[in-house]
């Protein structure tokens, strides 16, 4: 068995595991994707010479920061979140306006 890594062109590692020799080189399915022997861990690094003879790097704190951030989405206003009530209550609301 051999373990694989596969990446792009801009040196992601994509996926990693192990396979039969013979199966090597199918392991890179789609174009841009280039296949080396070795283990890697695509959250802390990544391939440079891609193409040419690829080698595994560790990425700085700032890649690794920018590779797991998630950004919260912004949350609304109470006073602009939209109310939810029923028919009862609507009605409510539209005889109270008749009567101003």
């Amino acid at each position: 068995m051999i373990n694989f890594i596969v990446y792009n062109q801009a040196g992601k590692i994509l996926r990693t595991g192990f396979c039969s020799s013979n199966a090597f080189y199918f392991q890179a399915e789609e174009d841009g994707e280039f296949v080396m022997e070795g283990k890697a861990d695509d959250v802390t690094q990544k391939i440079i010479n891609v193409g040419i003879k690829g080698k595994v790097v560790d990425k700085t704190p700032q890649e690794i920061a920018e590779a797991t951030y998630i950004p919260v989405p912004e949350q609304t206003p109470f006073e602009k979140q939209p109310a939810h009530i029923n028919n009862e209550q609507w009605q409510y609301v539209l005889d109270k306006l008749k009567k101003l």
